[in-house]
């Protein structure tokens, strides 16, 4: 039930930006200076079943400060939170902070982005059982993104997807929609 929410989160989400695109706006290229942002979405994350066996499939979100001093280059400062991940009575939980450098193409109507970064992540996993190991782990590794948004004024949307490069998981990555605000 949860999944089938974030997934409708996200598709109304898409129809929105679209609508307003549609709707008229400034071109994302007038844009620069601070700005925040945050997003809410679907993430999914796996760790090795050799390490601590546990997933995840449900909401997770972001939140960002950025400077954009050129029209196709900005950098942000995100912090990610991810949904706690459970396997029997085994949990882990996991959230990064990262700085990241954006490619952005800033054509008409909307703006399309790439971007990559190094996070330092943090997990703590812990076990319902007495014998069971918990453990924390730290690291930094490489995360990186792709995007659409546009903005309308100093408000903002995007849609975002990005994969994380987390020690003992298969898999951690962040499909989001969120709000943009110049400051």
């Amino acid at each position: 039930m949860r999944r089938f929410r974030c997934h409708r989160v996200v598709l109304i989400g898409i129809a929105g930006i679209a609508t307003m695109a549609a709707l008229g706006s400034r071109p994302a290229s007038a844009a620069s200076g601070f700005y925040v942002a945050g997003s809410v979405g679907q993430s999914n994350e796996n760790f090795d079943v050799t390490t601590y066996d546990a997933s995840a499939h449900d909401v997770g979100y972001e939140v960002a400060l950025g400077y954009q001093p050129l029209p196709i280059f900005a950098g942000e400062i995100d912090y990610d939170g991810f949904p706690r991940a459970f396997g029997g009575v085994n949990y882990a939980d996991t959230y990064s902070v990262g700085a990241f450098g954006l490619g952005i193409l800033p054509i008409p109507v909307v703006h399309l982005f790439g971007k990559v970064g190094i996070i330092d992540w943090r997990t703590d996993a812990r076990s319902g059982l007495p014998l069971v190991p918990s453990f924390d782990r730290t690291g930094a590794s490489v995360a990186w993104g792709v995007g659409a948004g546009n903005s309308w004024g100093r408000l903002g949307a995007r849609l975002e997807f990005e994969m994380f490069d987390v020690a003992h998981t298969s898999m951690m990555n962040l499909t989001s929609i969120g709000l943009t605000w110049a400051l």
